[in-house]
């Protein structure tokens, strides 16, 4: 049985890196052996633009989560001018790629643009299991989402959820400081990625918390 446990994700790339290689000189041999081999280098890593959704990096399952918050979990706030999640996954369990198993915390926020600034107006965490199909080469989507329950029920369904992965659910869920500085990483992101003229966001009652620009 194949199962990944990931580190704690408290940093986030900017953005992804796609390089395009040139054929130079030699003899045609060498030549259709680099095209093949350059080839097979695109087919296991694919392009992914995930600017819409706020994520830099190139990782097929984290692009589906971030998808997945941004245009599934954002149906239950009212429309906002910008929706931007926050993603940290904790664990994976690859066993059955019909079933991808991705345990995480996710966020998402919601927001207006006042001038250089995106106040939040709405938004929540939602701890839980992410379901998945797909593979590496031509990514992952989600088919379900088990939420960890509210309220008093809180703990009793976290433990239930992640299991094994428990203890690594709440050392990412009480770590206020890495979880916000996740959140400054993803929003800076989605402001330089999508070319933003914007410095700052702010939750209301709340001062305002500059961004990391390019």
């Amino acid at each position: 049985m194949k199962k990944k446990l990931l580190a704690i994700v408290l940093m986030m790339t900017l953005a992804a890196a796609f390089c395009l290689s040139g054929c130079g000189g030699g003899d045609s041999a060498a030549s259709a052996e680099g095209a093949d081999t350059s080839a097979a280098e695109e087919a296991e890593s694919p392009v992914m633009d995930g600017a819409a959704y706020g994520y830099g990096g190139d990782d097929p399952i984290e692009i589906a989560a971030y998808k997945y918050m941004c245009e599934e979990v954002t149906k239950n706030f009212d429309a906002a001018d910008v929706s931007i999640p926050v993603v940290t996954i904790f664990a994976e369990d690859l066993t059955n790629p019909d079933d991808v198993l991705v345990y995480g915390s996710f966020e998402v926020y919601n927001y207006t643009i006042d001038g250089d600034t995106l106040k939040c107006v709405s938004g929540g965490e939602f701890p839980g299991v992410m379901h998945m199909s797909g593979d590496q080469e031509n990514g992952y989507t989600v088919t379900a989402f088990e939420e960890v329950a509210s309220g008093g029920d809180f703990d009793d369904s976290a433990k239930a959820l992640f299991g094994d992965y428990y203890e690594n659910f709440m050392t990412v869920y009480s770590d206020d400081a890495a979880r916000a500085e996740n959140r400054k990483i993803t929003v800076s992101d989605y402001v330089n990625l999508n070319g933003l003229d914007i410095n700052y966001f702010q939750d209301e009652g709340w001062d305002p918390v500059e961004l990391y620009k390019k």
